[in-house]
Formats: C-alpha cells, sequence, structure tokens
C-alpha cells in the first residue's frame, strides 16, 4: 500500500481504487496542475507490457478513449499516470436499468473508441475489452481504457458458451494491440457482449451479469428487435450475418439509436411553474450520476421493465444451422423514464396569453368599428327618408 507517497515529483497518491491482477490502481492529485488523477502502479515482472501499451497509445486524444498525462519510471516499479475519471463504472451502469436507445448509444460509442484507434495513423486493437475498461463520466460520456493491455482470458472463456465457438480470442501469439482482422474481429464481438449484459434482465442491485449456461441469448420484452438482432448478430460467431467489423456495428447502432431517440415533448399551454433549487435536486438525483447517452438531464431512472421469473424472454441460439430460434417476448411493460419524459429549457416556449388567442382580441376590436359605422349608415338613411318623407306628405301652409 502507498497511499501518501509522491511520486514524479508531485503525483500525491490519495486512496486505492482498485487492486488488478496485473497493477493496483490509485486516485492522485497531481499538487503541480491541481486535478485529480489515476495512477497504475506496475510491478517490475510486468513493465514491459505497459510499457509496449504506452508506446502504443501515448498519442491518442480523443473523447470516448481515457488519456495519458505522465510516465514515471523507477528501478522495482512503473507509474502510468492518467485522467481520472469522475462517473460511473460498468457496475454502476447495470444497476441503471438503462433503455434500449441509452444502450445503442453506449455501444456507437464505444466502436467509435476502437475505430479511432485502430485507423491507419494509429493501428491499435483493443484486445481486453471488458467491462473493467469501460468508464462513464460526467459529462456522460462513454471513456475506454486498457488497450493494448493482456486480455482477461476468463472472461472471454466464460462468455464464449455465446456463440463463441472456437478459441476465445483470436491470434493470441501476435505482439497485444496490433491490429489484424481477427482480433478486430473479437474487439467487435466484445462490444457486443457488453451491450447484451447491460440489455438482459438481471436481479436489481446486480453488479455483474453471468453468461446464461444454456448458451441463449435472452432479451426482455421491451427490447425493440432491431436491437436484439444487432447484438445477436455480434455475438454468435456462426451468425448468417455475423458483424466482424466495428465500422459496420457503428453504423448499425447510429442508425438504430436515431430511430430510437425519444422526442422530447413541447408545452403549448401549461403555464411554466417555478422549481425550487430543493424539489428540483430531489427529482435529478446527485449530480454526476449516469443519465441515458447524453440526453435530457443527470438524474435516476425509474426501474426499466424487470424480467419475471418464469416469463418467456427472446432467444438466440448458436449451433442452429445459421437459423435463429422463434422470439418470446417477456410480458411485462417498461416504466416511464427519464429520457422519456424529460424537457429540455430550450424546448418550452415563451408563455403568456397563448398566441392562438391575439387574432381574437383584434377581430373583436374591428367587429365594435364596423358596427359603429353600420349605425350611422343606418341613421343617415333613415334621416334623408324622413326628410323627404316630411315634404311629401305633411301639407304646408
Amino acid at each position: 500500500m502507498e497511499i501518501g507517497l509522491v511520486i514524479g515529483g508531485h503525483y500525491l497518491l490519495q486512496r486505492l481504487i482498485k487492486q488488478g491482477e496485473y497493477c493496483t490502481v490509485y486516485q492522485g492529485f497531481d499538487q503541480l496542475f491541481h486535478r485529480s488523477v489515476a495512477v497504475k502502479a506496475v510491478p517490475a515482472a510486468q513493465m514491459s507490457i505497459y510499457r509496449s501499451a504506452v508506446r502504443m497509445t501515448s498519442q491518442f486524444s480523443y473523447p470516448n478513449i481515457v488519456g495519458l498525462y505522465d510516465l514515471v519510471a523507477k528501478s522495482d516499479k512503473l507509474y502510468l499516470v492518467q485522467e481520472y475519471i469522475e462517473g460511473d463504472d460498468f457496475a454502476a451502469l447495470l444497476q441503471a436499468q438503462l433503455q434500449p436507445y441509452d444502450v445503442a448509444e453506449i455501444g456507437r460509442q464505444i466502436c467509435s473508441a476502437l475505430i479511432y484507434a485502430s485507423s491507419s495513423s494509429r493501428r491499435v486493437c483493443h484486445g481486453d475489452l471488458t467491462p473493467a475498461a469501460i468508464l462513464c463520466d460526467q459529462r456522460e460520456l462513454i471513456r475506454v481504457n486498457n488497450f493494448a493491455l493482456p486480455g482477461d482470458m476468463s472472461y472471454f472463456t466464460n462468455w464464449s458458451i455465446l456463440g463463441g465457438e472456437g478459441a476465445p480470442v483470436s491470434e493470441s501469439d501476435l505482439p497485444l494491440g496490433v491490429v489484424s482482422e481477427g482480433r478486430l474481429a473479437d474487439d467487435t464481438r466484445a462490444v457486443g457482449l457488453l451491450l447484451y449484459q447491460l440489455l438482459t434482465s438481471r436481479p436489481p442491485g446486480a453488479t455483474v451479469v453471468e453468461p446464461p449456461a444454456d448458451g441463449r441469448l435472452r432479451f426482455p420484452r421491451s427490447v425493440p428487435a432491431e436491437l436484439c438482432e444487432i447484438v445477436a448478430r455480434t455475438v454468435i460467431r456462426q451468425h448468417p450475418q455475423h458483424i466482424t467489423k466495428t465500422e459496420v456495428l457503428y453504423d448499425e447502432l447510429k442508425t438504430l439509436s436515431e430511430t430510437l431517440e425519444p422526442a422530447v415533448p413541447v408545452l403549448v399551454s401549461s403555464p411554466v411553474q417555478p422549481v425550487s433549487p430543493v424539489s428540483q435536486q430531489a427529482e435529478m438525483g446527485p449530480p454526476g450520476q449516469f443519465s441515458p447517452a447524453g440526453v435530457g438531464a443527470p438524474g435516476n431512472a425509474p426501474p426499466h421493465g424487470q424480467a419475471i421469473p418464469g416469463s418467456g424472454l427472446p432467444s438466440y441460439r448458436s449451433g442452429n444451422s445459421g437459423k435463429l430460434s422463434a422470439i418470446q417476448m417477456e410480458s411485462s411493460p417498461a416504466a416511464l423514464t427519464i429520457a422519456d419524459s424529460s424537457v429540455r429549457p430550450d424546448a418550452i416556449p415563451q408563455m403568456g396569453y397563448p398566441y392562438t388567442e391575439e387574432p381574437h382580441q383584434h377581430v373583436r376590436h374591428f367587429s365594435w368599428v364596423w358596427l359603429l359605422l353600420l349605425g350611422l349608415v343606418i341613421f343617415v338613411l333613415f334621416f334623408i327618408v324622413g326628410f323627404f318623407a316630411g315634404h311629401l306628405f305633411i301639407p304646408h301652409p
């Protein structure tokens, strides 16, 4: 334990975040730039692996990737100083019971980070895209970490039961982070596994999802069939339309998220009621909490449609000659969520008298004018008629 140690002259290690298999992660404070940092303490046995990862990723600068600040080397240990992400990890996203739109957006952002890293000017694959590599910051951006590090073989082996026949990962003899078609296909499938875990039913408060023992993909009834199909095509390697390229998955998720994006209701006649800061905070929840896919205000999403024990779920089975089994949907309805009910301030019209009442005010004004003119005309007509009638019928002396 190195709490209180200052490394590199100005990085103070403040608290332990996680003890990993290959390194220890601390929250630290940069006394020079006055900002929080994350510090990975790497033992001597793993120093060469992390040095290689740093060489491959040191120039990364992308909104969906955790940034690297500094590298402090000692004789017996290596310290990687990274951007500290204030927000939620994957376990917190599981507890949030996200809507299908939010999950599609998360997948799209993860794909965006992978596409950036594997582009022709960088040529780096991830290789360890597990729940531990996914964070969500306070701006509600998904942040991907741990590029070019050793893959968690136990994780990928366990999840191979879902249409992952063959080796858990491809081309394990290549150096870490080196791009190949097999490695890129593995990263793409890993995105599908993450999305499946966010979509499938689980007990309230669960922080981990275990792969189903029977090898079936199961989705709640509230998940659109299109999203189920995309996840199945990404996870099941024997699927006749198996997705192996991150760019293809990105495009399909982007198109689907645009279709699923919740409409924002617009108020047109109700007066805007002032909201006190206290009641507004009670509705929104603590700051920094995950909110669906960067839309609406942050807050606690009401419970999504929960799985009912014993109810039917849509199932996909691998090893079925390329044909998917029939889908049986869960019967519980989905509850309303913040993404469905939030109203952006810019969507609220200026209130007062409704605009549609103004023409009626003008009509009422002009009706009195015309009535007065009509009365004047009738008076003149009666006066003229009376004048001439008096001269014709009344004898004059």
